[in-house]
């Protein structure tokens, strides 16, 4: 690809609006290099007798065509899960059909469905150049008997479910395998190559690059807004693993001096919300906290958050964490909006220097001293002051405009040799 022009670049994902995508596009418009278009796939989430299709392509004109489908479907969550997969291998193709442009010089696919489907649309000519996206790791289907795609619950058919849990995460693990095949293999973390490799997989081309970042003009509009400081706020899976089953005792707790206290939890499944928000109800606080569910419109999240006094990232210290092994993005995405983050000691390497820059505090993953933390931070003004300029601070240090221009740099180095 000798070519330096302006180059054409397909993106697939299956959450619009949140890093890396939303830096990446947001960078390639204002320097006006690349004629980008955006496939936004159904995300794979449990949902009770219904299949959700919320997917659209944006092509390089800015120019939307959506399929939005909300399906009856009254079989068991696994059956939805696989069956999801399946039509969205189907819709990427439908979608690509909507457009004008039916080559691109660079296809990027995120996750490993997205990095498979780069691969596969490189194998029949669709693009000169494939990368695939590599920002996480999988769980270990022996290191626990929890179930890490479906609802876990207590019954005779736990073991089967178990069973099913397993095959769906094997089947994560072909299509990270195949988007191996890609001309380039983007990390999102030193980590999570070194895991891949001990897996067996390694990258003929690698770039590792984080790509959560900060658009720091965004930060200084979204900090503005007045916080309340009895809002807390948490964003993304809601599960055990990001510190669910302590949280909501820990608000029972907080609500005893603070009875104003109210935590907004963006993101879930339907399945999730349903059980913490029974634990809400068992604990008396259903009306201190409430679940939005999925957002569709991350402008509607950082709207929502930026209203909060605080952003919630306690993650689950535990071997069969996968969070553990990689560069999470939430905190980044609460100091966007200007707000310091509770993290959990022991937790992924962010949390450490996220509190090196005061933006944040570490604590124990413990119920009581969630609570104390959390009372402390909202209620010390001094405390708040000192860390929000620390917000500040972090969100200069990871501005897009610094980081994006050597990722490109790099890049274009790679795209000269092809």
């Amino acid at each position: 690809m000798k070519n330096v022009g302006k180059r054409s670049i397909l993106y697939i994902v299956n959450f619009y609006g949140s890093p890396p995508l939303n830096y990446f596009e947001k960078y390639l418009n204002e320097n006006k290099s690349t004629y980008l278009t955006i496939i936004k796939l159904p995300a794979v989430r449990p949902s009770k007798n219904r299949i959700n299709i919320d997917a659209f392509i944006k092509d390089e004109k800015g120019n939307k065509h959506n399929i939005d489908l909300n399906l009856f479907f009254p079989l068991p969550n696994f059956l939805v899960f696989m069956v999801q997969y399946v039509l969205n291998f189907f819709i990427l193709f439908i979608l690509l059909s909507k457009i004008k442009r039916k080559k691109f010089n660079i296809i990027i696919g995120e996750t490993n469905f997205g990095g498979a489907n780069a691969y596969i649309l490189k194998k029949i000519g669709r693009c000169d150049f494939s990368i695939y996206f590599n920002g996480d790791i999988l769980p270990d289907t022996q290191s626990s008997n929890k179930c890490f795609f479906l609802p876990n619950n207590e019954s005779f058919f736990s073991p089967f479910f178990k069973f099913i849990d397993s095959m769906l995460i094997m089947t994560q693990y072909l299509l990270r395998k195949m988007g191996y095949g890609n001309d380039l293999i983007w990390f999102g973390d030193k980590k999570i190559e070194e895991w891949d490799s001990k897996k067996g997989l390694e990258a003929h081309n690698k770039i590792i690059f984080h790509g959560i970042l900060i658009d720091y003009k965004e930060y200084e509009k979204y900090n503005s807004v007045k916080k309340n400081m009895n809002d807390i706020c948490y964003l993304g899976r809601i599960d055990d693993y990001v510190g669910f089953d302590i949280l909501i005792p820990s608000l029972a707790l907080i609500k005893k001096i603070l009875p104003g206290i109210r935590m907004h939890v963006i993101g879930g499944s339907v399945v999730g919300i349903e059980k913490y928000r029974n634990l809400a109800k068992q604990n008396n606080v259903e009306d201190n906290i409430k679940f939005y569910g999925y957002v569709p419109k991350m402008e509607d999240a950082y709207n929502i958050m930026s209203h909060c006094a605080l952003g919630l990232a306690l993650y689950k210290p535990v071997k069969d964490n996968v969070s553990m092994y990689t560069n999470p993005g939430k905190p980044k995405e609460y100091i966007k909006v200007g707000l310091p983050v509770l993290l959990t000691k022991g937790g992924p390497e962010i949390g450490q220097e996220i509190a090196k820059y005061n933006a944040g505090v570490e604590v124990d993953f413990d119920k009581e001293k969630v609570t104390d933390a959390i009372i402390k931070i909202i209620s010390d003004n001094n405390i708040y002051v000192k860390l929000q300029s620390g917000v500040k601070r972090y969100a200069l240090k990871e501005d897009i405009n610094i980081h994006f221009k050597e990722f490109f740099k790099n890049l274009e180095k790679l795209l000269i040799k092809h």
